[in-house]
């Protein structure tokens, strides 16, 4: 579609089409080892000597002691976590609560509480930042979006919503319930392993930017060697380009335009949201994703993915602009 569009402008304009390069190269997304924070194990002695049954915990360090539970994934990982640190909290308000409570027991609870208190916010990141499904959409690969929405990166982005949800819920204070969603976690993970509409997403305004740079080019170049229009009356080439404005930018450009610039605005910002999580655990990003971000999701910095399309775009719309207002063509609010 975009190189059709750049061939009718070229031919109408009279100005050789210029070869569209392969889409430049991301900024890789930062290795895994350098994501992942260190958590300290609560050690097997200190749930060695509690009254397991006291805290309902048995089931839950059974899990983690089998053969699966050993090698559990970052989001499988996550979930033990949540739900320990969850039955732990209670179990510590419940002897806290109770006037003849062992306070012995009290204090052997309160010291694993604490410990994973202290642990969540890393094991949480390690669940996101560490897991394949996140690192896949990040990815360089150059595959974009489908000209007709298929809705699957709107999924993408409400799984992403729904683990910054899962992750914001022990924020909620002491009395925060386990989310609905942790039960069902694999899913948000399997929408984002194969959607994988990060990439698309942000391959899709890599393209956009390239075609309509070096259409504005053309456009600019085609009005520099040959007047279009004499006394604002409009030519045959005119009226010709003002079909391909019509037909082509508007009622096959513009559309795409839009839907990718409309996922772009909300993939950027769930990521910001996601990052913010974070910040109100008092965790900051490692100093490999920080640069990352700037460079590749940012809004604000001048020479980031977003930047460079908003200027693509702008350039392109000024040049249609220049062109249709010199042949007096300029589209009326009722066109």
């Amino acid at each position: 579609m975009l190189n059709n569009y750049q061939y009718r402008i070229s031919n109408v304009m009279e100005v050789s089409q210029a070869v569209i390069s392969d889409l430049p190269t991301r900024p890789a997304f930062p290795l895994r080892r350098h994501l992942i924070y260190p958590t300290l194990e609560v050690r097997e002695g200190l749930l060695d000597v509690i009254n397991l049954k006291t805290c309902n915990l048995l089931p839950l360090i059974a899990e983690r002691n089998s053969s699966l539970g050993k090698v559990y994934a970052p989001s499988q990982k996550m979930r033990y976590e949540l739900t320990f640190y969850h039955a732990i909290g209670q179990c510590k308000k419940a002897l806290e609560d109770t006037p003849t409570a062992d306070q012995a027991l009290l204090a052997q609870v309160s010291s694993i509480y604490q410990a994973k208190h202290d642990n969540l916010p890393a094991e949480l990141w390690n669940g996101i930042f560490t897991a394949k499904e996140l690192e896949l959409n990040f990815s360089r690969a150059k595959e974009t979006l489908p000209l007709i929405d298929d809705g699957s990166s709107q999924n993408s982005i409400n799984a992403m919503k729904t683990l910054i949800g899962i992750i914001r819920a022990p924020l909620a204070g002491d009395r925060w319930e386990l989310p609905p969603a942790l039960d069902t976690i694999e899913s948000s993970y399997n929408v984002l392993y194969n959607n994988r509409s990060g990439p698309k997403i942000l391959s899709s305004l890599q393209l956009l930017t390239t075609h309509l740079s070096q259409a504005s080019d053309t456009l600019e170049r085609g009005l520099q060697q040959k007047q279009l229009c004499f006394n604002n009356t409009p030519s045959t080439r005119a009226k010709i380009i003002q079909n391909v404005f019509y037909k082509y930018y508007i009622g096959e450009v513009q559309p795409y335009l839009a839907n990718v610039h409309k996922y772009a605005v909300a993939w950027t910002a769930v990521n910001k949201e996601l990052m913010a999580s974070f910040k109100a655990y008092n965790l900051e990003p490692p100093e490999q994703l920080a640069k990352y971000q700037h460079v590749v999701l940012s809004h604000d910095e001048p020479d980031s993915l977003w930047a460079r399309y908003l200027e693509a775009r702008n350039k392109h719309t000024q040049s249609w602009q220049k062109l249709l207002k010199q042949c007096g063509m300029m589209p009326k609010h009722s066109d």
